[in-house]
């Protein structure tokens, strides 16, 4: 058993023997555990609990020794109390109602529930029990403020249970044990009015009605002289009947349940809701699921102090107003709300908060405590608005909510306070629609782009969704996902859309955005501008500068990109700061690497702030950073680690497309080149061509040199390739064959003439393509790279130039030749090329057997690299083996999903694949006879609508 009413002791088993349970540390690390019997307590809560918040390195082992002597002691004891070892902590095991605390509450919840149902002997037994449990202040010998706040809580429940003792009492017209006990606490609490009453009423009772007035002649005048304060309205009408001699207050028949068991919530009145936060000026919307929650934290006995955190026009404070809207019949003592704006100094604070109560005339006084007297006995919801810039306030916050049990505190911050006792939580934006939506009902699905609606209706009436054009409704997606859901930034714009359509809006959103406000808001957030200067304002120097530098990212980054860019050593520490303040936010969607992201309308914000040298210097480290990164992980789409890589790639690839234009932009054009040369193969792959082949447009009109030069020529010519645009790619070819032989680059010279090749190939000329493929090879063997990629490559197009010519035999032998070297590197890309044309010269040799085992591994393989152009097609040649084996319908499901991912790519991309279109188009019409036009096109529907592993799931079930 544990007794914490009083000095902490422990007794062995049920007796009252106690056991010594060691040192100080030994009874505050005890006490610490205490706090959450039952439940797991983290190494890391212990040691702000007992050393101090941010104690660690050698405390931790000091832990777990004062952890291992203790749990010793008690099992030598024979106490039966257990400390168990549970990740990331411990946890104190001990029988059912084993803490007198907990026993304590109990009683007084059993109490209160047999007032409830009109048992007042059970109610005044358990009273009684309850209190004789105190033998003096709890946690009376451990001198630390996690204990002195817990203690402070259970003396307020202490004081609640020597109320409803009293109630009781005078229900059954015990008054003289009412007038036993109260005095005395009414002298310890002499400004709480329900101890007050209590005494009034049963000197009045008991016929003492001069002294029942003395009463509350005393507490009138102290309420005036302390706190500048009258009377509650209980009190003043209570002292009115004394005075007539009210019957009423004589005792009567054993009431059903006293005053003070959970009475019936008030009605709501305006003297409940006191506020000086500007109401807002439109509907709360999508936010119900976060009201719900927030009110569920506040309703926690343990959470009564909530942080909504988040970036400065998320829409904290409009959340905050409407959870106390909701929650205002829930305190019986009403709803405060206070602005915080306005105030400068943390020392303000709590006079303020004196004021928003009602508290006058407390200047000069001890206002901590002159707000705790008051509070204690209420039962409220205080709500302060706009907390970051005065956190050192926060400490004597949490104080206040320490010591007034029934006291519920909501802060709106946009950085956490960082006190033992808050619960935050962090307010996200609003949800967007999908990327390119403009279908109407979806987009109003999105609650950003129905505040956007909302807003827009307001101040250009008539503003109708569905009667707007496709491309004006998927702008206002697109403005909503821009401005990454913030209300504020969302409300800002929907105000212009009487001077501009969507898409015009879109295109000049820096200059939205810029534009002023509502002029009954905040100054600070008559502009996403103003809004964000607040923020900033309230960082360091050392934050500014990194949040400066952020804004060179794009899609977010990770942390060795950022100490890159920051160039200033480690950059953790001041990173956190950011996340605190909500400008930063951790990238949950990556959560397999620590990285970090910025939303849109901040990065343009601090992308004004980077200016000149700092901004060059900025972007160099950017580029510099990534062109690093880029180089790393090109070799390995053609070789081992290809999935891991392209994954790297996909994460970081606005990153990557930035550090293209910035090296354009500013002029370090070969750094951009290398870049793009880097990128193009990824680029293939994942059928992103027109980007592609913008970018590489781009950087050969700036001034590279030749080594850069020759193979941007050879990748722009692969991207108009792949894209069916065959003048163009020969030229190129062309030009880089060219400028390879004239400088004497022997890879360069080899790209440009595999390029030549395949143009000859696509344009029927089997001669001119072999002697090319041919001619190739023999330029990568004298390059060193004979059994590389590009050497590889050009044995598969010579096989199938061969397969073409009908020499199947030479065909098969270049192939496996191709496929020997593509194995041995462990490279896919070359792998399910050459099994593409592996399959090809199966089936020409009549072995479909074998042609679906080599298209079955080039599926796999295809969706593993996500290559949805070289999955439409081995589905194609698929629905081949499968016509060959009387499958009609699959053949069908096949061709629909190769159909849709072809056209999702938006060109065929591998143009030097060759299968026989004529066999392709009697295996479709095979299927269309054997199954009839009507099956036949809901089976090609079918397959229309898989997403791409569905197809590939289809692909390799076997009949």
């Amino acid at each position: 058993m544990i007794s914490v009413l009083g000095t902490m002791q422990v007794h062995r088993g049920s007796t009252t023997e106690s056991v010594d349970i060691g040192s100080p540390r030994h009874r505050e690390v005890l006490a610490a555990l205490v706090l959450d019997v039952g439940r797991v307590v983290s190494v890391d809560t212990l040691l702000d609990r007992v050393w101090g918040e941010g104690a660690r390195g050698g405390t931790t082992a000091n832990l777990h020794a004062v952890v291992s002597r203790l749990r010793s002691r008690l099992r030598d004891a024979g106490t039966g109390i257990e400390i168990a070892t549970v990740p990331p902590g411990y946890r104190l095991d001990v029988p059912p109602r084993s803490v007198d605390a907990e026993r304590f509450e109990a009683l007084v919840e059993a109490a209160r529930a047999a007032c409830g149902r009109g048992e007042l002997d059970a109610a005044r037994r358990d009273v009684a029990q309850a209190l004789g449990l105190w033998r003096g202040p709890a946690y009376a010998d451990v001198g630390r403020p996690f204990a002195e706040a817990e203690a402070a809580r259970l003396d307020g429940q202490r004081v609640a249970a020597v109320e409803l003792g009293a109630e009781v009492d005078l229900a059954q017209g015990r008054h003289d044990e009412v007038l036993r006990r109260l005095p005395t606490l009414v002298e310890e609490q002499p400004l709480r009015e329900s101890l007050r009453r209590l005494l009034m009423l049963a000197l009045y009772r008991s016929g003492r009605q001069s002294d029942a007035l003395a009463v509350y002649d005393d507490v009138r005048g102290r309420l005036a002289e302390e706190l500048g304060l009258d009377p509650g309205p209980q009190l003043q009408e209570l002292h009115q009947a004394i005075l007539t001699q009210d019957e009423a207050l004589l005792p009567g028949p054993a009431p059903a349940a006293p005053v003070t068991a959970a009475p019936p919530a008030p009605a709501v009145s305006a003297a409940r809701w006191r506020s000086d936060v500007v109401p807002p000026s439109s509907a709360l919307l999508g936010r119900e699921r976060d009201v719900d929650y927030v009110r569920s934290l506040l309703e926690s006995p343990t959470q009564r102090l909530v942080t909504l955190t988040g970036l400065g026009g998320v829409g904290k404070t409009r959340l905050a107003y409407a959870v106390a809207q909701a929650a205002q019949d829930d305190y019986r003592d009403g709803v405060v709300l206070v602005s915080l704006a306005p105030v400068g100094d943390p020392g303000s604070v709590l006079p303020e908060l004196a004021r928003a109560l009602g508290l006058v005339g407390v200047e000069g006084q001890d206002v901590a405590a002159a707000l705790v007297e008051h509070l204690r006995p209420r039962r409220l919801l205080l709500v302060l608005d706009n907390l970051e810039h005065l956190l050192p306030a926060a400490a004597p916050v949490a104080r206040l909510v320490a010591s007034c049990p029934d006291l519920r505190v909501l802060v709106t911050s946009r950085t956490a306070l960082r006190v033992r006792s808050e619960v935050q939580y962090q307010v996200p934006p609003l949800p967007v629609p999908d990327p390119e939506e403009s279908d109407a009902e979806a987009l109003g699905r999105s609650a950003a782009v129905s505040l956007f609606l909302d807003r827009a209706a307001a101040t250009s009436p008539g503003f109708d969704l569905d009667a707007l054009a496709p491309e004006e409704r998927a702008a206002v997606g697109a403005v909503c996902r821009r401005l990454a859901g913030l209300p504020l930034a969302i409300e800002l714009a929907a105000a212009r859309v009487r001077l501009l359509p969507p898409t015009m809006m879109l295109a000049r959103l820096h200059e939205v955005l810029a534009a002023g406000g509502a002029r009954d808001l905040p100054p600070r957030q008559r502009t996403m501008r103003s809004t964000l200067d607040w923020s900033h304002d309230l960082l360091s120097a050392e934050e500014q500068r990194l949040l400066r530098r952020l804004s060179v990212f794009v899609g977010g980054s990770t942390l060795d990109a950022v100490e890159a860019v920051a160039e200033d050593g480690p950059v953790l520490g001041v990173l956190e700061a950011l996340v605190e303040h909500s400008l930063v936010l951790p990238d949950a969607e990556h959560p397999e690497v620590a990285r970090f992201r910025v939303l849109e309308p901040i990065v343009q914000y601090a992308d004004d702030l980077l200016v000149g040298p700092e901004r060059l210097a900025a972007r160099a480290a950017h580029r510099r950073h990534f062109r690093a990164l880029a180089g790393t992980l090109e070799p390995a789409y053609r070789g081992p680690g290809t999935m891991a890589a392209l994954a790297v790639t996909g994460r970081e690839h606005a990153n990557l497309v930035a550090a293209v234009e910035s090296g354009l932009a500013d002029g370090d054009a070969d750094e951009a080149g290398w870049l793009a040369w880097d990128l193009w193969l990824y680029w293939w792959l994942s059928g992103s061509l027109v980007e592609g082949r913008r970018l590489i447009t781009a950087a050969l009109g700036a001034g590279l040199s030749d080594e850069v030069r020759v193979r941007l020529l050879a990748a722009h010519a692969a991207m108009a390739f792949a894209q069916g645009d065959l003048d163009p790619a020969r030229e190129s070819w062309a030009a880089a064959e060219l400028l390879g032989e004239r400088t004497g680059d022997t890879e360069g010279h080899a790209y440009g003439v595999a390029g030549r090749g395949l143009a000859a190939l696509a344009s029927g000329d089997l001669a001119s393509a072999g002697a090319a493929f041919e001619e190739s090879a023999r330029l990568c063997e004298a390059a060193g790279a004979g059994r590389q990629w590009l050497w590889t490559l050009t044995q598969v197009w010579h096989g199938t130039v061969l397969l073409l010519q009908g020499e199947t035999g030479r065909a098969a032998e270049r192939v496996e030749r191709a496929m020997g070297a593509a194995r041995e590197r462990a490279d896919p890309l070359a792998v399910y090329v050459t099994l593409f044309t592996a399959a090809q010269v199966a089936l020409a040799v009549d072995d479909p057997a074998t042609a679906r085992e080599h298209l079955e591994e080039g599926v796999r393989l295809s969706l593993e690299t996500g290559d949805a152009a070289n999955l439409a097609y081995f589905l194609e040649s698929m629905g081949l083996v499968e016509s060959l084996a009387g499958d009609h319908r699959r053949v069908a499901v096949l061709h629909g999903a190769a159909a849709r991912l072809r056209e999702a790519v938006g060109a065929d991309v591998y143009g030097y694949y060759q299968p026989d279109e004529d066999q392709l188009r009697e295996a479709v019409a095979r299927s269309r006879e054997a199954l009839g036009e009507t099956e036949h096109a809901a089976a090609t529907e079918e397959g229309r609508r898989l997403t791409m592993p569905e197809a590939v799931t289809v692909a390799l079930q076997r009949p």
